[in-house]
């Protein structure tokens, strides 16, 4: 029985892989723990839009800033920020209702998201900008998509 639920989750272990591959995430992120949390993390019917690998910082409050290095992933359905160690786990979803923009910068090796929403930015920096550049493509998709819903656009 043991068997069967180690290939069950070897089994999603490889989809995810291959779903990260595909958004852009390359070798060195593949093998970080964040990839490995997300087993847990992800529904049964979720699938992965982008995501981006660095260090991060949240804004929750002008009193309450959280620094860290993790993952910051948008699925289908919600926006996520991972950060997973030995022994430890900080999750933090945030719903995409609340999300209001995405910006961008790159300054020489170094790339830095800034995740705008209503209660909090997230800054990420990061070195792969194939990621970065994947995770601004779905974040603007998801709010076009959202506006649209709403009959904003």
């Amino acid at each position: 029985m043991q068997q069967i639920a180690n290939q069950l989750i070897n089994d999603q272990l490889a989809e995810i892989k291959q779903a990260l591959k595909t958004v852009g995430a390359d070798t060195y992120d593949l093998l970080l723990p964040e990839t490995y949390a997300l087993v847990n993390l992800l529904q049964v019917d979720e699938y992965i839009a982008a995501i981006v690998y660095g260090k991060y910082r949240q804004m929750k409050s002008e009193n309450e800033i959280i620094t860290g290095r993790g993952a910051l992933i948008i699925t289908d359905k919600r926006v996520m920020l991972v950060d997973k160690k030995p022994l430890f786990l900080r999750y933090d979803e945030v719903p995409f209702q609340v999300v209001i923009g995405v910006t961008y910068s790159r300054i020489g090796l170094a790339g830095t998201i800034v995740l705008h929403s209503r209660i909090g930015d997230i800054t990420i920096r990061t070195f792969n900008h194939t990621c970065a550049t994947i995770f601004v493509a779905a974040v603007e998709a998801k709010l076009f998509e959202n506006n649209q819903s709403r009959g904003l656009l």
